[in-house]
């Protein structure tokens, strides 16, 4: 019985594996469950016994790179980001975020799948929702000292996270990062930022 769970583990990984690979050379819309069988080197049909849904196996996708990144970005808070002007960790978070296109076109592609009626994946992003924005909350009350709406804080960055993701999807120009970051930061300076204007590293 352990192994047969250690085995369908490891098949579920190599499958999300071969998916991620697939939809990043390809995009959303031009990779198929049988392009990642194949892929993967299994039928269609065993292909099936893990993912029913082209939308399931690709929320797992996301999923996986989102908790890589949202660590990255909880570990990169609590070594270096105390000792930073709040507008420039709110910056390097929001650019780490929304940097990859392909993983923003799998984003959006999720998002039209639960409007058009994907209960299962509704319910996920529900949840995912929660997961990220408690995870934003934390990591704003590891580098604010002062007493601010952090729940009301946290809703704003994810909710503005989504907008800018959009935008840069569909190439609206002049996203200012610097303006947005100083005013969730509340500064309300125009001053330079001393920090740089880089992004947490991968």
């Amino acid at each position: 019985m352990e192994f047969q769970r250690s085995r369908t583990g490891a098949n579920r990984e190599r499958i999300i594996q071969a998916a991620a690979k697939l939809i990043i050379e390809r995009g959303v819309a031009n990779t198929s469950l049988a392009d990642i069988a194949k892929e993967v080197g299994i039928s269609k049909g065993t292909l099936y016994y893990y993912y029913s849904s082209k939308g399931d196996l690709i929320f797992d996708v996301t999923e996986r790179h989102m908790a890589y990144v949202g660590g990255k970005i909880l570990s990169w808070l609590e070594q270096s980001g105390k000792g930073m002007p709040r507008e420039d960790v709110i910056r390097m978070v929001f650019r780490t975020m929304i940097r990859s296109k392909k993983r923003g076109q799998i984003r959006v592609y999720l998002i039209e799948e639960a409007l058009r009626g994907n209960d299962s994946i509704r319910e996920r992003f529900i949840q995912e929702y929660e997961r990220w924005r408690q995870m934003i909350e934390d990591g704003l009350r590891k580098i604010f000292s002062d007493d601010r709406e952090f729940e009301t804080m946290s809703q704003v960055m994810l909710a503005t996270m989504d907008g800018l993701l959009l935008q840069q999807l569909m190439g609206v120009p002049h996203i200012s990062l610097d303006r947005i970051s100083r005013f969730i930061a509340g500064q309300g300076t125009a001053g330079q930022s001393r920090a740089s204007s880089g992004e947490i590293g991968s």
